[in-house]
């Protein structure tokens, strides 16, 4: 599976248990078809399928490199510098998959 690091021009923070955990480190993933349709299916009425494309691909890493589901809510009520920054990272994303074709 195809994947790109990177670091988050505005922390976003998550809850792990009662733990807030506060990063701007992420790791996107290619998703497969399955996980693209659940992703779609699981998008509520009135939300961008653009920023739930990129929450559903992304994940929060936290200092000691645990993965976090970032939100619908957490990516949408960010900077929009965050949102830029993740659609760079997808067309990086996509370009290393084309490249090892």
């Amino acid at each position: 599976m195809f994947q790109v690091e990177g670091t988050l021009p505005v922390a976003l923070k998550a809850l792990d248990g009662q733990t807030e955990i506060k990063s701007k480190k992420i790791v996107m993933r290619q998703m497969t078809a399955i996980e693209y349709m659940q992703s779609q299916a699981d998008t509520e009425a009135g939300q961008y399928i653009g920023i739930a494309d990129l929450a559903a691909m992304t994940k929060l890493v936290d200092e000691d490199g645990k993965e976090h589901a970032i939100t619908y809510d957490m990516l949408g009520n960010s900077s929009r510098s965050n949102l830029d920054y993740l659609n760079e990272k997808l067309a990086e994303l996509k370009a290393k998959e084309a490249a090892a074709e």
